[in-house]
């Protein structure tokens, strides 16, 4: 848990960065599915290009859940056939996000979560502790980001976060620091707490960028 010392220096903080609206609420269920295991950790073209492929290979194909679980059948669920999966469905080889959307399609399943609008009830009601846990690979920080697009009000602990947190604070925050802390300092300036992590990435990505 955060001192109000460190509340206080993480408020300023945000309060000294450009902000921009997070806006974005998926409309596509197999889409969001794809995002909650392309997104984490992986460059903005390489999602975009997985998504143009499916897009004009299998967006006929593969609409439903029922679409998709029949193409991971097709392929076996060994490191050669989620590669071969990776690339029938995205067009390259990242065959371990492959995986984690068979995980993520059982998980859904056994929940009875088969469209877009259960979807977003499941990321309404649920908590962090409902997910992390059931998916290898998947933890805090994909939880959140899927609940984000479902239009949740929340912040995910990724390494823009944890690092723009832990510089204002002066210290390593942990995720669950990062989470609480992000989201009371965007209360305390009148903010959505996704609006904040929006704004958080833009200016984290901002000081990587060669000057």
């Amino acid at each position: 848990m955060l001192s109000d010392r460190e509340l206080d220096a993480l408020e300023h903080a945000a309060s000294s960065i450009p902000l921009s609206s997070f806006e974005f609420v998926a409309d596509d269920y197999v889409l969001a599915l794809f995002d909650t295991v392309l997104d984490y950790q992986n460059q903005a073209a390489a999602i975009q290009k997985a998504e143009e492929h499916y897009r004009e290979q299998h967006d006929r194909e593969i609409r439903t859940l029922d679409d998709l679980e029949a193409v991971l059948d097709r392929f076996p669920e060994d490191r050669e056939g989620n590669d071969e999966l990776a690339q029938y469905l995205w067009g390259n080889h990242h065959w371990r996000r492959a995986q984690e959307l068979r995980g993520l399609v059982r998980y859904f399943r056994e929940r009875n979560v088969t469209t877009l609008r259960r979807l977003r009830t499941w990321a309404t009601k649920s908590q962090q502790e409902d997910f992390v846990g059931h998916i290898k690979g998947l933890g805090p920080a994909v939880y959140r980001s899927l609940a984000m697009r479902m239009g949740v009000d929340t912040v995910k602990p990724d390494v823009h976060v944890l690092r723009f947190v832990s510089a204002a604070i002066g210290r390593n925050a942990t995720q669950a620091e990062a989470v609480e802390g992000l989201t009371e300092a965007a209360a305390r300036l009148g903010l959505p707490a996704r609006d904040l992590d929006w704004s958080v990435l833009g200016y984290q990505k901002s000081l990587a960028r060669p000057r």
